[in-house]
């Protein structure tokens, strides 16, 4: 979010410019105004104007919303868990049916959206007051408040609770009620990354009553605020959700009748051909595709089939503190030996964006003047002998034990053998990866992060040496120091500056390899009606929160 000087306070916003001499911050101008301000083209009721002035609050498809019909997802896997903030969580999309969040992003991944908070106001550097949406209620009845969103905080704080989550709190020295609504969270030291925590896992609204009652039965039987809520669930098979009558933002954004299935119901289907099978068959509505699909299915007359960018980056990982990737000439050679464009080609099937750096190039944290590593083999091993390697290299590692990684590493491997390094890489489970990540025994590995938000949980998380993802591999004094200052810069021009300048940083010392930003691909069947997806790629998170879809006719 920016920070912005309001006499003296810094005020934490995501709104459109006003008029009048009202404050910027979340929300906080719509208590001034009369109700239902937006104009008829998008206004279907009265709603909220904190909802209905922003940008992307555009309803004006030329089908009209029909009500009915349980949509048919499929899934590789079960959902796990149903706490957010309990591991494992492998269906995140369903977790956002089901929970709500405090703060959503914008469309450069700003945590700028007023939710469930209405507002956040920063009063000095280690303050900000939250103003809570009133007329919330969980799936129990219980009412979303302060007092249920304090306790949550501190559930997840305490220890016992063995929440995953825990330590994205680790600045926040205490949260505090100031009335029903209203909330004081003050920090350690400031924390300019705080809303775009609460706009990620610890943000989901948990019921109080619900954790109180049994904390761990909320694996199982989540009681959230979002736009469904849990009708069965069979683990290992389906999960099956039912339409929540009493969501917010149906309220909120004008639309009574939101969301428009009466439920949703995800299969586990494994094998990615059945799933394809089942929505060609009719027997699906919806489906992210195996990047191997795209091609049979982007013609088909009887899908719609859509290309969308993420913000997960695909990367290689160096060991920068033990053997020979100590020497930045040895690193900068093996990321000149990859031809990203063949290995996007010919492994991703075309699906990916070349990456230059760390942050997607649609990230506030980008730095737009990155270019991604040329493909030069020659100076490769120009490098590598100025180095002490003209005679060849051998170098050890890992991947996922996947399909898709062992034609990743396969590929690699073969394109580091044409500059004379040859790379012994095991494909590993997640478990026996994370103990060589623990005990560095590797050379180059797989890398990367995803769901790159808030731009310090994949700086700290990978090249800080407290970073949970570290182990100890990389410490550079002048990249960890620059991470430090960005993770205290509370004014967002300058912490924008600061990340391009972490982004520069880790380019210019070839701290890892860098290949592509992902891109996923989704197909519906017809009948599914209200998807846009020039305002999906424009506006990203919460486009896909505020515009449920529907079935043209009512029913599948």
């Amino acid at each position: 979010m920016v920070v912005e000087r309001v006499g003296g306070a810094g005020v934490i916003h995501g709104r459109k410019n006003m008029t009048g001499n009202c404050k910027r911050v979340l929300g906080a101008c719509g208590v001034a105004l009369s109700i239902g301000v937006a104009s008829p083209a998008v206004q279907a009721q009265a709603g909220d104007p904190s909802i209905l002035d922003q940008a992307w609050a555009i309803w004006d498809g030329a089908d009209k919303p029909v009500r009915g019909g349980y949509l048919r997802l499929a899934a590789p896997q079960y959902i796990g868990k149903m706490n957010p903030n309990h591991w494992p969580v492998l269906d995140w999309v369903s977790m956002g049916y089901v929970h709500d969040k405090l703060v959503v992003t914008d469309g450069s991944y700003n945590p700028t959206v007023p939710w469930l908070a209405q507002s956040l106001t920063q009063d000095d550097p280690t303050t900000v007051i939250m103003k809570l949406r009133d007329g919330v209620t969980f799936h129990d009845g219980s009412r979303f408040d302060a007092s249920a969103l304090k306790f949550q905080i501190d559930w997840i704080r305490n220890p016992k609770s063995a929440a995953w989550s825990a330590g994205w709190l680790a600045p926040l020295e205490s949260v505090e009620v100031v009335d029903d609504l209203t909330l004081r969270w003050k920090f350690k030291h400031p924390w300019p990354g705080f809303a775009g925590i609460v706009a990620n896992v610890p943000g989901y609204a948990l019921s109080a009553k619900a954790l109180r009652e049994d904390a761990d039965a909320y694996d199982s039987q989540p009681k959230g605020t979002g736009a469904f809520m849990l009708e069965e669930a069979s683990p290992g098979n389906f999960l099956k959700l039912k339409r929540n009558p009493n969501w917010w933002f149906a309220k909120a954004s004008g639309r009574p009748d939101m969301p428009y299935f009466d439920g949703i119901h995800v299969s586990v289907i494994p094998d990615p051909a059945v799933r394809l099978a089942n929505l060609r068959a009719g027997k699906l509505d919806i489906l992210t595709l195996d990047k191997s699909q795209y091609a049979v299915v982007k013609n088909d007359p009887n899908l719609v089939v859509y290309r969308q960018p993420i913000n997960h980056v695909v990367a290689l990982r160096f060991n920068t503190t033990k053997g020979v990737f100590r020497d930045a000439r040895v690193r900068q050679a093996i990321s000149l030996a990859i031809d990203r464009k063949a290995l996007i080609a010919g492994t991703q099937f075309g699906l990916g964006r070349i990456a230059s750096a760390l942050y997607p190039e649609d990230h506030w944290a980008h730095n737009p003047a990155l270019n991604p590593v040329p493909y030069d083999p020659a100076k490769a091993k120009q490098l590598l002998a100025e180095a002490g390697f003209a005679n060849g290299l051998t170098i050890r590692g890992y991947y996922n034990a996947t399909t898709m990684g062992q034609t990743i590493a396969e590929a690699i491997k073969n394109m580091l053998a044409k500059v004379g390094v040859t790379w012994q890489v095991d494909l590993l489970a997640p478990v026996a990866i994370a103990a060589r990540l623990k005990e560095r025994d590797y050379d180059l590995g797989e890398g990367g992060w995803q769901f790159i938000y808030d731009p310090d949980l994949a700086a700290t998380g990978l090249y800080h040496p407290d970073g949970g993802f570290n182990f100890g591999r990389s410490d550079n004094k002048a990249i960890v120091a620059l991470i430090e200052a960005a993770r205290r810069e509370v004014d967002h021009k300058k912490r924008q500056q600061l990340y391009w300048d972490i982004e520069k940083a880790l380019y210019d010392d070839y701290q890892d390899a860098w290949l592509w930003w992902e891109e996923v691909v989704t197909a519906h069947r017809k009948s599914i009606k209200g998807w846009n997806q020039e305002r999906m790629t424009k506006y990203k998170e919460v486009h896909f929160w505020s515009h449920p879809l529907w079935f043209k006719d009512g029913r599948p």
